[in-house]
């Protein structure tokens, strides 16, 4: 059985052909119908989403594998699929944002994906000053932010820490404008399966304004949650990054540079 993601409340998981999901607060168990054969969802190149509460009208299960998005109507007997034109790269992480989809592979590289009225799937040019080592998106209030992680070399002892850096995606600014996260505090995990979110005014609930929560993979109990104060370094054994492959990463990021649809300003804008 693979983990696929949580989404609603419920955690969605594959087995070849089967899919299940499970109610986390009530053990409730949905079982849809069988997926296509030769799916290749797994534990490495599986992610799977809600697009709405189970309950909802309309609500859809979406799996993405490396090659396809499978998409489950809630209620109906059979699933559609849509071939993914990411010459083979995983999905590391699917947002909903102003009723678009958004998505970002393996080489941090954006899109955004439509169902209705027919499924189309569209790169998102954003011109990039660095690599990021580790990226998520997170909805916050009528902004879409991306928190990226880099890496920042001591000087001194050759220690390697990373940086913490969130920008606001703004696709209609020339030039691209610079805003403030003030009074949110967001929530994001290592494993970009599981659901970020944002939260206001952190403060009533012992929180912090400006700092980034993040999930550690840990098993002790007392050490969940680890708190980073936006734009202040991190060591490397507090929040760890995920590496890709190198080579694929710096050849996807030339090839992006060289598109006729990169735009010659910044599309995204800082966050301080």
């Amino acid at each position: 059985m693979h983990y696929l993601g949580c989404s609603y409340g419920y955690l969605i998981f594959s087995y070849e052909e089967h899919c299940l999901l499970v109610n986390v607060y009530t053990g409730t168990k949905v079982k849809p119908p069988k997926l296509p054969p030769n799916n290749r969802l797994g534990y490495l190149c599986g992610i799977g989403i809600l697009t709405a509460p189970l309950n909802s009208p309309n609500s859809r299960l979406l799996l993405c594998s490396k090659a396809s998005m499978f998409e489950w109507q809630v209620g109906t007997n059979s699933w559609s699929e849509h071939p993914l034109a990411l010459d083979r790269e995983n999905i590391y992480q699917i947002v909903f944002f102003k009723g678009d989809i958004f998505v970002i592979d393996g080489l941090m590289r954006l899109h955004t994906i439509h169902l209705t009225p027919q499924f189309s799937m569209q790169e998102v040019a954003i011109k990039l000053e660095f690599a990021p080592l580790h990226s998520w998106l997170v909805v916050c209030g009528d902004m879409l932010l991306m928190v990226d992680q880099v890496l920042s070399y001591g000087e001194l002892n050759g220690s390697v820490d990373t940086t913490i850096k969130v920008f606001r995606l703004d696709f209609s600014v020339e030039p691209a404008e610079w805003v403030k996260l003030e009074n949110h505090a967001l929530f994001v995990s290592v494993d970009r399966r599981n659901p970020t979110f944002s939260c206001m005014s952190p403060e009533r609930w012992g929180g912090k304004s400006n700092c980034i929560y993040f999930a550690r993979l840990s098993e002790g109990p007392d050490e969940t949650w680890t708190a980073v104060d936006l734009g202040q370094p991190v060591l490397k054994d507090t929040v760890f990054p995920i590496y890709y492959d190198k080579k694929k990463l710096e050849v996807g990021l030339l090839q992006q540079a060289l598109s006729p649809k990169a735009p010659d300003l910044h599309n995204r804008s800082v966050v301080h």
